[in-house]
């Protein structure tokens, strides 16, 4: 039994080993790559989700900035709460830190428009003359606001670079 031999053995078993776990690697291989494909595409759709709900609080505060009592569709609260959570757990680390930054805009904002709307209700009201329409503070507000849907606008377009950014291969 030479070195022959034993590179016959070695031989054969070489290709028994090949054979069997061969299959086994493809599959696992290629579940993999499902997985990945799957998990990409499901990271498409909440950022699609998210972009559409960020250019509605954009484009709400651009209104109300204007406008501070006008009536508006806004994003449903429990609608909300499901993509913060998707996109908590599915979302890159720079597409997270963007969505926090839009958060604390569009809180800013809100807090805005808490302030401006009862100086904005007094003008109102004074137009149509049920009131006093001595408000100095209703220009200030509007400033204010305008600056604050600046704001929204700025962390809309970072959380819109920073989702292209992520999805880019």
């Amino acid at each position: 039994m030479g070195a022959t031999f034993w590179l016959g053995i070695a031989g054969i078993a070489g290709t028994l080993i090949g054979t069997l776990l061969g299959p086994v690697l493809s599959e696992r291989m290629r579940r993999n790559s499902v997985r990945t494909e799957q998990f990409s595409a499901q990271r498409l759709v909440v950022y699609a989700d998210l972009l559409r709900v960020a250019a509605r609080f954009a484009d709400n505060a651009e209104t109300w900035a204007a406008t501070p009592l006008a009536e508006l569709e806004e994003n449903d609260p429990e609608e909300l709460d499901r993509l913060f959570s998707q996109v908590r757990v599915i979302a890159s680390p720079s597409v997270c830190e963007q969505v926090r930054n839009l958060e604390r805009a569009v809180s800013a904002f809100n807090h805005q428009l808490a302030e401006a709307q009862p100086h904005h209700r007094r003008l109102l009201e004074a137009a149509s003359g049920q009131g006093s329409g001595e408000d100095g503070q209703a220009v200030t507000q509007r400033m204010n606001l305008a600056t604050a849907a600046d704001g929204v606008r700025d962390a809309y377009r970072r959380l819109s670079r920073a989702i292209r950014q992520a999805m880019q291969p």
